[in-house]
């Protein structure tokens, strides 16, 4: 995954009002508003990342995602393994600095 680029996964399906954004740098959730009719409105970044049980909700839909689907294989684990750490409650979920870096490599991303 290139450097600040980041896919979208909606946990409620193609008009998600909940959207978990992941990149190499952070992980935050952001709510989409839609018009009347159905139609996207905006987004509101809540620059704070998922709580466990969003990361869980986004490492199920993740397979439904565009942005997802389009990663290679080697930064789709990186992805569900950022979430995993979240989902787990893990304290040190940081990123790492450079993408694929050997802690991540040993820990079985």
């Amino acid at each position: 995954m290139q450097p600040n680029r980041h896919i979208l996964i909606h946990l409620d399906g193609p008009r998600s009002v909940k959207t978990v954004a992941v990149s190499l740098e952070r992980c935050v959730v952001m709510l989409n508003r839609y018009t009347p009719d159905g139609l996207y409105d905006e987004s509101e970044l809540l620059d704070r990342p998922p709580t466990p049980a969003e990361a869980r909700e986004a490492m199920r839909s993740a397979y439904q995602s565009d942005d997802f689907s389009a990663l290679t294989h080697q930064d789709r684990a990186d992805v569900l393994w950022r979430l995993a750490l979240i989902a787990a409650g893990e304290p040190s979920y940081r990123f790492p600095d450079a993408p694929r870096s050997g802690r991540w490599r040993d820990m079985g991303g």
